[in-house]
């Protein structure tokens, strides 16, 4: 049997789509498994796409104050407030002239008492009479794409009149001449940077490991499949030409059906809101360069796969040989990539040149090989711990035997499982030891407060206001300038100093000179500070601190009312010293814990005053840029360490299955001498449970390691989660159990005594 390369191809091609059933399996198992990673390859291929329109559109609703001649200004004052835990952003608008400018989004700015909000915001406006309180607005429009980063956005404009710049209800109100800002002019922590580089090449190892696994399935059904071409005439290197030509089928297919996996996603991702994001259609288009490097590669891996894996086959006409005793797996160039990165990230010294693309480069390079070394190491580890166990039950012989014979295959699916568990626990730890950067923990109290940022011109309508709601307990009011760097001058009603201060007596007209406890710079009387308000341009008054009641009390962190070391008066006294008129009102509210929502009753009440009110619920106040993208990065990584997780159990339950067929008949012998399927069962378990356990503990190894050199780089200090571990730990063992059983009901069928039947 003699053919070119036309011929042996068309034959692999006709024995992959024609061979009957178990063609048709291996074609549909290796089609669905290819196809699913593409669709993952070719989402990860959008990302860059993604992130570049979003931030383009963020940018375009970036505030410009530069002075532009001829322009008048729109005033522009920040709005981002909560409903029931769930941001809004938004702004309040005033045009000072006819060519004023527009955020992008809204063809015109809204008038006085007008609202222009998001398409999804003004759904659940529809739908929730408690939100339509807060915006007692007339809506006269929505923001267009142009003004969204995503279709989910809960964002708003609201028209009100010129705002105030000075007096008693002077704002921080900007003059914007111009919306929008050059790419890249707010940079990304380079710490989150990295987690989210780190993070997505090692959960695009795993897809890269099922695109391979998946090339291998019923491979020895098509051993001997090739073993009868041997028979018929063909030659060795026909055999791998047809056999690297039926890996091409599935790849193929696996590619089309990819695609049409990821368009399918593509149309459903504006009804997804994932982690506060969202994503418009047309946002989610591939890199075509990356488009292209996926085509290539997926195709070359699936071939490459199958042309090593029959390595060291001997395919003679009468069957197929495989070596007796496998070659010993050589650790040199396994310990390579491991020695690589831990060169790479010792060499960077602590804080040395973060932020610098060498920096994130060398970084992600060290981490990376750090990665690549757990499927390299696996399989060699695996070896030479199977090789040691000798005895145990019938069970636990068979798992062990089966090892001894094949280690690789399991190792090589099981390390996508060490690889997203060690990126998973990388990440986690990184991210839990950045925690304190961006000031996420919460205080634990058992208290509920709220607290109300006004003017000091709004503070009585405040206090008037909070009066008619069930849900304020108590309210305190504390009116405070500041002083210089760390003292202000606080005016607070005697209730409130009793409560908030080791102060037993006081009547309206005291005053007291309050110092906190262990304190390096403490407020004296004689000191000279410049008063200053809340605005900006306010006019500093020079103020020398008279001798005072001395108080000191100890450190103390909101929630609750908060009272800062400096100069504090009661009404009376500072009616008869001159302080700022554009004071800042901070106003505590204790709520009712049985009261539903007393935050939002609260925000509702106060709504009537726009501008000149910000209610912050203790818990759930909007979160800055680096808070929000913080969030945002620790979320989409587990998420996807959980559902790539998914994927690497998939491998197993697919590998579990074609074991089980491959070995139906020995397996159907074994019943037949009377080993229990109990046992057959529990063999399977143990087969699996032992490459995965060996896998969670070299996981855990790499990824507490990692974590630490990364976080060494960066100049932030490890801290170890083992809460953490434990439940992806765990995940992965449910996972091994959740496997076994599925492959149950397949291990009782090929147990029959029919399956000894031959031909």
């Amino acid at each position: 049997m003699t053919a070119g390369w036309p011929h042996d191809f068309a034959l692999g091609v006709r024995l992959a789509v024609g061979g009957g059933r178990t063609s048709w399996t291996r074609l549909a198992l290796g089609t669905v498994g290819i196809g699913l990673a593409t669709a993952l390859l070719l989402l990860f291929a959008s990302f860059g796409n993604v992130m570049a329109r979003m931030d383009a559109r963020v940018n375009a609703g970036l505030t410009d104050t530069t002075v532009i001649s001829g322009v008048s200004p729109t005033q522009y004052l920040s709005a981002d407030i909560t409903y029931r835990g769930v941001p809004l952003t938004g702004a309040y608008l005033h045009g000072t002239g006819p060519n004023s400018p527009v955020p992008p989004g809204i063809g015109a700015l809204p008038g006085p008492n007008e609202a222009v909000l998001s398409p999804a915001l003004a759904d659940l406006l529809r739908s929730d009479a408690g939100l339509r309180s807060r915006f007692p607005q007339q809506v006269v429009g929505t923001i267009g794409v142009a003004g969204l980063r995503g279709p989910a956005d809960l964002a708003f404009y609201v028209g009100v009149g010129p705002l105030p710049t000075s007096g008693a209800e002077a704002t921080n109100a900007s003059d914007v001449y111009a919306f929008g800002a050059p790419p890249g002019q707010h940079s990304t922590d380079p710490t989150l940077l990295v987690v989210a580089a780190v993070g997505g090449v090692a959960l695009l190892i795993p897809i890269l490991i099922f695109v391979a696994v998946s090339s291998r399935i019923a491979g020895a059904q098509r051993d001997r499949r090739l073993a009868a071409l041997r028979l018929a005439g063909a030659g060795d290197r026909q055999v791998r030409r047809i056999a690297a030509a039926e890996s091409l089928v599935s790849a193929a297919t696996g590619l089309v059906l990819g695609a049409l996996v990821f368009l399918g996603l593509r149309q459903l991702a504006p009804r997804f809101d994932m982690l506060g994001w969202s994503f418009f259609t047309e946002d989610i288009v591939p890199d075509p360069l990356l488009t292209a490097l996926i085509v290539l590669l997926v195709p070359t891996l699936a071939v490459g796969t199958a042309l090593f894996a029959l390595r060291g086959v001997i395919i003679e006409p009468l069957g197929v040989v495989r070596e007796a005793r496998p070659v010993r797996r050589r650790l040199w160039w396994r310990v390579a990539p491991i020695a690589l990165g831990l060169v790479l990230l010792l060499v960077v010294q602590p804080g040395h040149g973060v932020a610098t693309g060498w920096w994130i480069a060398i970084v992600v390079i060290g981490a990376t090989s750090l990665m690549v070394g757990v499927p390299a190491i696996l399989p060699w580890l695996l070896e030479r711990l199977v090789d040691r166990i000798r005895g145990g039950a019938p069970s636990w012989q068979l798992a062990i035997r089966r090892l001894q014979l094949d280690s690789g295959t399991p190792a090589r699916v099981v390390a996508g499982v060490a690889v997203v568990l060690a990126s998973a626990v990388t990440m986690q730890l990184m991210l839990a030891s950045a925690t304190n950067r961006y000031d996420l923990s919460t205080v634990a109290s058992g208290e509920e407060w709220v607290s109300v940022f006004s003017t000091a011109a709004a503070a009585g309508q405040v206090t008037a206001d909070l009066a008619k709601v069930p849900a304020a307990k108590r309210v305190d009011q504390v009116q405070q300038v500041d002083a210089d760097h760390q003292h202000t001058v606080s005016t607070a009603s005697c209730a409130t100093i009793t409560r908030t201060l080791p102060v037993s007596h006081c009547v309206d007209g005291d005053s007291f000179l309050v110092n906190v406890a262990g304190t390096t710079d403490p407020a004296n009387p004689g000191d000279i500070w410049q008063l200053t308000g809340r605005h900006r341009g306010s006019e500093k008054i020079a103020y020398t601190v008279p001798n005072l009641t001395p108080v000191t009390t100890p450190m103390r962190v909101p929630p609750g009312p908060y009272i800062g070391a400096g100069v504090v008066l009661t009404p009376a006294a500072a009616a008869q010293t001159t302080l700022p008129v554009d004071r800042q009102a901070l106003t505590y509210v204790l709520t009712d814990a049985a009261q539903a929502d007393a935050g939002d009753q609260i925000a509702a009440a106060l709504a009537g005053l726009t501008w000149q009110v910000y209610v912050s619920i203790t818990g759930s106040a909007a979160l800055s840029a680096g808070q929000d993208t913080f969030v945002v990065v620790r979320g989409a990584l587990l998420v996807a360490s959980l559902f790539t997780l998914l994927l690497a159990g998939i491998s197993m339950l697919v590998l579990a299955l074609e074991q089980i067929r491959e070995r139906r008949r020995p397996l159907a012998m074994l019943a037949a001498a009377g080993v229990p399927r109990s046992a057959l069962a529990r063999s399977l378990l143990w087969q699996t449970a032992v490459p995965v356990v060996l896998a969670v503990v070299v996981a855990v190894g790499i990824g507490v390691g990692l974590a630490g050199l990364v976080l060494r780089t960066a100049g932030l200090t490890l801290r170890i989660d083992w809460s953490m571990i434990g439940a992806f730990a765990g995940a992965t063992v449910v996972l091994v159990l959740l496997v076994t059983a599925m492959t149950l009901p397949t291990l009782r069928g090929v147990t029959r005594m029919s399956s000894l039947r031959t031909e």
